[in-house]
Parts: structure tokens; C-alpha cells; sequence
């Protein structure tokens, strides 16, 4: 399949790093805008459209090449939200033009433009679909399709996998700072622990890669556990809270989960 020209509107993380990726696999960028700069007409665009800007910003960014360009039909447009579906792209849809959404399940960060082993989830028109397929396997990235309604679903889930486990991290630095130990030497040897538990994940599944004491039915510990934070209530309640749900992983004879079901409230 002959690689599409590519235009890109948006100079942020999302929008550089595409344009350093693709055009290290040899693709053409032919043009790139940002807030101050606009096409002229429709020979200023690619044959793929980028439309990596906020979210906010997709609609408003469509109506404006409606409004703007002519003879758009038939021209492809792609926008990177991972909350937005391809509907967000409607004024253009109405001119003919072939839509879809290409996100990117990782957290991009500055000068950081690399794509590789990143998986991308896409949904639009087929015709679109099987040109982002491509790009994903020539910038060394894998690509699943989903449905629409998904977008917000599979974007939640991203944050809580991205963005909450940074929370979930200081939460533990601030239960060892509730011992009077240090926070940047307790930041220290709990990351290798996440890392690790992370690693067990992806190579076991969620049961086996669960250690600790509920993972053993270890009553005791967890009650030492409350007890020494009975006099950090909010940290008691997350500790609370989380170790239920990990208690939906663990499996354990019905005995040890109810004492420790009880112990958790």
C-alpha cells in the first residue's frame, strides 16, 4: 500500500511526536498548523489529516476547515482523543470526507517521540481504518479497533491505569511518611515493588501476580495494618477500600474472606 501524504494540525506532545515518528518511517509531512497558521485551500493538505488539538478544540478546528476550504470531498481526516469518537468530526463527514479516531494509549511526554510497542485504538470509516493500521505497524505500534460508545470507557480506563497509579503511589509514600520514614528513600524502595508487581501482571494475569497478605489470607497482618493507621482515617479508608477490592482477586476460602471482609468494612 503506497504511504498517504500527511498533514498535522497541532504542535503539542501528541501532534510532535507523530511527526517525528512518521517521518522517521518515511512518510511525507507536506504541511503542519498550529493556532497561528492555516491552510490556504485544499492542495495545502495531505491525504491524511491529523487533527491532534485538545479536545475542545476538534469541533471548533472542523467546523473552521468547513467553513474555510472547499472541495474537501473524499479527503481524509483522522482526530487523536482518546474520549472522543469520530462523531466529533460530523461538519466534516458532511462534506464527503472519509473520518476516524487514532489514539494513542500512552502517556506522551516532551521530547519523547517514539511509538514503539504503544497499542493505538481506532474507530471511523474502514477506509480510514486501513490506513492507520499500516502507520501502526510501520511505527512499530499495534492498532485495535472498537466501537464508538467505547471511546469514553477505554479512556477512563486509561487514566486510571496512567494517571491513578501516580495517586496510588503517593498514597503509599504518605502511609511510610505516617512512620516518620523518609518520603524520597520510601518513594525509592517502594517503585522497584510496583515495577515488579507490574512486570507479574503481564506475565501471569491478575490472580498470580497478587502477593501480600490478602493474597494469603493473612488476617493478622491486615489487622495490624488498621490498627496502625486507625489515627489517619483517610488513609485508613483508602487502605480499606482498596484491600476489599483486592479481596475480589484474591479467591480465598470462603472462611478467611469473610474475617477479613468484616476487618474491611
Amino acid at each position: 500500500m503506497t504511504k498517504p501524504t500527511i498533514t498535522i494540525f497541532g504542535q503539542g506532545r501528541v501532534g510532535n511526536a507523530l511527526i517525528k515518528s512518521l517521518s522517521d518511517k518515511g512518510y511525507e509531512i507536506i504541511s503542519v498548523f498550529n493556532r497561528q497558521t492555516f491552510p490556504g485551500n485544499k492542495d495545502d493538505l495531505g491525504d491524511l489529516v491529523f487533527l491532534a488539538v485538545q479536545d475542545r478544540e476538534i469541533e471548533t478546528l472542523s467546523n473552521k476547515i468547513v467553513e474555510r476550504i472547499s472541495g474537501l470531498k473524499g479527503k481524509k481526516f483522522v482526530h487523536c482523543s482518546g474520549s472522543l469518537d469520530s462523531s466529533a468530526l460530523n461538519s466534516l463527514t458532511k462534506k464527503g470526507c472519509i473520518t476516524a479516531s487514532f489514539h494513542p494509549l500512552k502517556a506522551v511526554t516532551e521530547n519523547d517521540h517514539s511509538f514503539k510497542d504503544v497499542w493505538f485504538d481506532m474507530e471511523g470509516d474502514q477506509m480510514v481504518l486501513c490506513d492507520l493500521k499500516m502507520i501502526a505497524e510501520d511505527i512499530e505500534a499495534h492498532s485495535f479497533v472498537i466501537k464508538p460508545e467505547a471511546k469514553p470507557l477505554l479512556h477512563a480506563a486509561a487514566v486510571v491505569s496512567a494517571n491513578y497509579v501516580v495517586t496510588i503511589m503517593k498514597i503509599a509514600v504518605d502511609i511510610a511518611e505516617a512512620g516518620d520514614i523518609n518520603s524520597e528513600h520510601a518513594l525509592k524502595a517502594l517503585l522497584p515493588l510496583m515495577e515488579s508487581s507490574m512486570m507479574n501482571i503481564k506475565e501471569k494475569g491478575f490472580e498470580k501476580a497478587l502477593t501480600g497478605p490478602i493474597a494469603r489470607g493473612d488476617f493478622y497482618t491486615v489487622e495490624r495494618h488498621v490498627k496502625s493507621l486507625k489515627n489517619y482515617p483517610d488513609l485508613l479508608s483508602i487502605y480499606k477500600k482498596l484491600g476489599s477490592l483486592t479481596l475480589e482477586i484474591a479467591h480465598l476460602d470462603e472462611k478467611s474472606e469473610q474475617k477479613l471482609k468484616t476487618l474491611l468494612g
